[in-house]
């Protein structure tokens, strides 16, 4: 009974720990519908969603939107913005809107359901063109909720050891955090927006 018992807990630590590494929460087998929660806000996406997981898994840009930049927790869901997130690309010598999240969703994604998170597939968009682009964020309605500066893209393959490289802005945890050369990702505007 004691080794019965032993076998137990051993074999429930392992798959804790087993299921605690990049978070492959993404088997494709449905669409999406639960509520929003946790996966690894904060966190360099690309660096298991470009490195660790397998290509189809694989993002051209991941991030995580916060209701401020005065977070000191970033992995505390009641700072997280959530709720149906759109980043738009627009292009920044004439504000035109170049590529759009929206424009790119995965019905099989299992990854809208994490709060907070904004990304596009790789699958669905292969690379971003080489140019500067100004980033923006909203809600499905359109309504701004942040906006980045402008950020170069080199239409280059993601680099983790590159990550924080200012000519590549793929990875934007990796530049946007508290202990990063930007602050967070936060709404600018009204945080009551965030769901």
């Amino acid at each position: 009974m004691k080794k019965r018992k032993l076998f137990s807990l051993t074999f429930l630590l392992a798959s804790l720990l087993f299921l605690s590494g990049c978070g492959d929460d993404e088997d494709g087998s449905q669409v999406a519908t639960t509520a929003q929660g946790w996966h690894f806000q904060g966190r360099d996406c690309l660096a298991c969603h470009n490195v660790d997981l397998n290509p189809d898994k694989h993002l051209l840009y991941g991030g995580t939107l916060y209701k401020s930049q005065n977070i000191t927790d970033q992995n505390d869901l009641n700072n997280i913005c959530g709720g149906e997130l759109v980043v738009n690309f627009l292009d920044t010598a004439n504000g035109v809107l170049a590529y759009s999240s929206k424009d790119y969703v995965d019905p099989n994604s299992k990854g809208y359901d994490a709060k907070g998170n904004i990304f596009i597939l790789q699958r669905e968009l292969r690379l971003l063109s080489a140019g500067r682009y100004t980033v923006q964020i909203t809600d499905k309605n359109g309504t701004q909720l942040a906006v980045g500066g402008n950020h170069d893209f080199t239409s280059a393959d993601y680099d983790i050891n590159k990550g924080a490289d200012f000519a590549n802005r793929l990875a934007c945890n990796r530049c946007h955090s508290n202990s990063g050369p930007q602050v967070p990702l936060y709404v600018e505007i009204n945080s009551n927006l965030c769901e």
